[in-house]
């Protein structure tokens, strides 16, 4: 098993389906602020092709501590308590390690 670098964190989210077309326009503006936060590699938003109200974020951080600072950073801002408002459900993973990558 091979460890990384950094930590992958998974994000999933079920949206409220009458709140689908306005997280869908709004998800780029989602990544103001988030690429230039110290500790963020990389981060891609997919929606599920068969039910559009399952979103994924898969995001790379350079530490566990760095994606806690982001989180609490977007909840001072109020970012969280809008999010929470378009979903049903979400659940967050840290993933630590590498175990194969191409």
């Amino acid at each position: 098993m091979a460890s990384s670098d950094g930590v992958t964190i998974t994000f999933h989210m079920t949206l409220k389906p009458e709140a689908v077309d306005m997280f869908v326009q709004a998800a780029p503006m989602l990544l103001e602020g988030t690429t230039t936060f110290p500790g963020f590699r990389s981060i891609r938003i997919v929606q599920h092709k068969d039910d559009p109200t399952k979103v994924l974020f898969v995001e790379r951080w350079e530490s566990e501590e760095a994606y806690r600072k982001y989180i609490a950073w977007r909840t001072e801002q109020g970012a969280m308590d809008g999010m929470a408002q378009m979903v049903t459900a979400m659940e967050t993973h840290v993933w630590p390690n590498v175990l194969v990558e191409a």
